[in-house]
């Protein structure tokens, strides 16, 4: 129950990121608001593995140092502007549906390049993502928005392969060097682009928050809970997202039928292929 608990939280944790992602982002350049974002999850990963590694001795191997950085430059930099961007274009609700199909990507890398088994649930549930996704194709937002908020979720499921393979025998720590190559690389950009600040705006400080104790609450219920049961709760986040971005910021969201249904098909189909 307790793992269950966990994971419920961090679904609710990174809906609620959502909301105030979308706030924050509002009058905000995404390159800063990216950076500032990484930067405090980074500051609270790194505080919790602390606590985390007290008195105990790390065994560390090269090999999987660089696959945890490689994991952190793809998900805490590319795939993490990729997604803001597409917040600002089709909002959170329609954003996080599309950074969903992470589940879909990392199945089929577990596929053809770990030799896991393909099932009929894991293609169920692709039809049902591509289906809620297509619903989202047809309202009237950009849609390059869904096109690279997918793409991102194609970045998070390679991410995540890179980190199933180096993972570390501290998780914590693992995040944290994950997430400090990525703030390296992502803070490189920003001063390239004129860009790195860090953006005094709550809505953000809040987004980073909220994500950062969802990725904890999430990690926590990976150690005493099934994936089975810890991934599928803990991708309830889309529709976390959607049902607060309709209750708090629908004059930003325009959350309607086609959304809430878009979004639900999503998710069911995440569901599905986590299970299987």
């Amino acid at each position: 129950m307790i793992g269950i608990f966990f994971a419920l939280i961090s679904s609710i944790l990174w809906g609620i990121n959502g909301i105030f992602l979308r706030k924050g982002l509002e009058r905000e350049d995404v390159v800063s608001a990216t950076f500032t974002v990484i930067f405090i999850v980074t500051c609270i990963t790194f505080l919790f593995s602390l606590a985390d590694l007290a008195g105990k001795e790390i065994s560390i191997r090269p090999q999987k140092i660089v696959m945890l950085m490689l994991a952190g430059i793809i998900s805490y930099f590319i795939a993490r502007v990729i997604t803001y961007l597409s917040v600002t274009t089709i909002g959170s609700s329609r954003a996080f549906s599309g950074t969903s199909t992470r589940i879909m990507f990392s199945a089929f890398f577990g596929v053809f390049l770990l030799h896991e088994v393909l099932n009929e649930l894991i293609l169920s549930g692709t039809v049902l993502m591509i289906f809620g996704l297509y619903i989202f194709s047809t309202e009237k937002i950009d849609r390059f928005g869904i096109y690279i908020s997918v793409l991102s979720g194609f970045l998070y499921g390679l991410a995540s392969l890179f980190i199933k393979e180096g993972m570390l025998e501290n998780i914590f720590f693992s995040v944290f060097i994950a997430s400090i190559s990525g703030l390296v690389m992502l803070g490189a950009f920003a001063a390239a682009k004129n860009r790195l600040r860090l953006a005094k705006n709550r809505y953000l400080a809040i987004s980073a928050t909220s994500l950062a104790f969802g990725n904890i609450s999430y990690y926590f219920a990976l150690s005493i809970t099934p994936l089975t049961i810890a991934v599928p709760i803990s991708n309830l986040y889309p529709l976390v997202t959607t049902v607060l971005s309709y209750l708090f910021i629908q004059k930003l969201e325009s959350i309607g039928f086609k959304t809430i249904v878009g979004s639900f098909l999503a998710v069911l189909g995440s569901i599905l292929i986590s299970i299987g």
